[in-house]
């Protein structure tokens, strides 16, 4: 009975510092090529035929979902985001991981704005 307790006790404590180690780890550091993905954007704004007013909004929802996407990326990989031009060397590029995340949350927002701007509101 005693042995058992003592091996519970160092399984307890085993798993505890596990636990602890792997919460209290130091986030990686990473690399995103922002400049790159805002001159595809602008690329793209610029060949659309948007008024200044919808050009405005599309560019603060562009900034706002990015911005959200990098902080949820580093969020849910334990990372710290750091942009290319801030790293000398050494740091994974995550470049290709973040923009594929973005084009999905702005087609996700541009069917929901379609499905909203389709309803039909009843009277």
């Amino acid at each position: 009975m005693e042995k058992n307790l003592i091996q519970a006790f160092l399984w307890l404590v085993t798993l505890s510092v596990m636990i602890t180690l792997w919460v209290t780890r130091e986030p990686s550091i990473v690399e995103y090529d922002i400049n790159e993905t805002v001159a595809s954007f602008h690329q793209s704004i610029g060949q659309s035929e948007l008024s200044d007013e919808q050009r405005e909004k599309e560019i603060t929802r562009f900034t706002q979902t990015l911005d959200d996407v990098v902080r949820e990326y580093a969020l849910e990989n334990h990372v710290v985001v750091l942009v290319s031009p801030a790293v000398v060397s050494g740091a994974v590029n995550v470049t290709q991981e973040i923009q594929q995340s973005l084009l999905q949350t702005l087609h996700a927002q541009n069917r929901a704005n379609r499905a909203q701007s389709s309803e039909v509101t009843p009277k």
